[in-house]
């Protein structure tokens, strides 16, 4: 069975986008409308793999879902890319199972890109946290 992606987003229209070029892709994608939403399907999923997670949600951003997960101990393990139009993402302080950022408007191939060459995912692959990286 595939491995399974995350998609944490807001906009109907854009994680529809994702949806259809990650399945594609060969990858199974669960999607959450909001954190609240993606809480619950970490709480039920193992088999995830990447977490997609927008950062400008209403009700619980992107940044309180990630605080949320830590407090709750939820999704240990997995890698998390911010998509987001705001183009301060690299001066944010981020906890370190965040692997990558892609800013809106994005090209569907760079997104690809990213999650196949960049970071090794496969959907019968999961990459490696900087933290997990085996000792030279």
């Amino acid at each position: 069975m595939a491995n399974s992606i995350l998609v944490v987003e807001d906009s109907e229209d854009t994680q529809e986008l994702f949806k259809a070029t990650l399945e594609a892709e060969g990858f199974n994608v669960f999607e959450a409308r909001d954190g609240a939403q993606a809480l619950e399907l970490l709480r039920r999923r193992s088999d995830l793999v990447l977490i997609m997670l927008d950062l400008s949600m209403p009700g619980m951003t992107g940044l309180e879902f990630l605080e949320e997960m830590e407090k709750q101990n939820l999704g240990r393990g997995i890698p998390v890319m911010l998509v987001s139009a705001a183009s301060n993402m690299s001066s944010l302080k981020l906890p370190p199972n965040v692997i990558d950022t892609l800013k809106k408007p994005f090209f569907y191939p760079e997104l690809i890109f990213k999650i196949r060459q960049v970071h090794g995912l496969k959907p019968d692959s999961r990459p490696t946290l900087p933290n997990e990286a085996s000792p030279r």
